[in-house]
């Protein structure tokens, strides 16, 4: 059987249907896609509690405050080209199993766009509606997601880089408004937890296909 659950706080949604049983608590644990024999798992109530750290769940957001390329943390000093100033970012944040990509505002994924460039030396592409590609194999650094009271998705190049039309290309798409979406390629090999009594969100790296 296919089709689509809600899982929102809205009264209608599955989980709200649930709640006497499960207390607002589900977790999923998504398997990376090259795992094509192997299904992703679901799991309520007290076996969906997740440990680790948490980030606070308003409505359906969770909140973005920086990005870490290796060792170098976003956002990266912007303002006048002589005198600079360290500015804080926050965006919303969506976590969308529904969508294979992710996004990012325009003036984030541009800044990590160009430290992307500056350490691969190497000048990215367009190729179809992927914005960020290669012709090699790239020695591609991991990105650390910074989310708020210390929570991270830490995502190596198996979460971040497809091989689209014979291209190596970056999951990461720009967005005209400041909401970032964390897409499922993001997510995979990662145990993700839902509170939604507590309003809070919890990540936990795994490898889905023994869990």
């Amino acid at each position: 059987m296919a089709g689509i659950a809600g899982f929102g706080p809205g009264p209608h949604s599955l989980i709200s249907q649930l709640s006497d049983m499960v207390g607002g608590k589900f977790a999923y644990c998504l398997v990376h896609y090259s795992k094509i024999n192997t299904r992703s798992k679901i799991s309520f109530g007290a076996s969906a509690i997740v440990s680790g750290r948490s980030t606070p769940l308003v409505s359906e957001y969770i909140t973005l405050e920086a990005i870490s390329v290796e060792n170098m943390a976003f956002p990266i000093m912007v303002g006048h080209e002589k005198t600079y100033t360290r500015i804080p970012f926050r965006s919303p944040a969506i976590l969308d199993t529904g969508a294979f990509l992710s996004y990012l505002p325009t003036v984030l994924y541009q800044q990590l766009k160009n430290a992307l460039r500056s350490m691969i030396r190497a000048v990215p592409f367009e190729a179809d509606i992927l914005k960020h590609c290669y012709r090699f194999d790239p020695n591609f650094p991991t990105l650390i997601f910074h989310f708020s009271r210390g929570a991270e998705l830490v995502l190596t190049k198996r979460n971040t880089i497809i091989k689209n039309n014979g291209f190596w290309c970056l999951v990461i798409n720009p967005t005209i408004n400041g909401e970032t979406i964390i897409g499922s390629l993001f997510q995979m090999d990662y145990m993700i937890g839902y509170d939604l009594e507590n309003k809070s969100v919890s990540f936990r790296a795994v490898n889905c296909s023994n869990h």
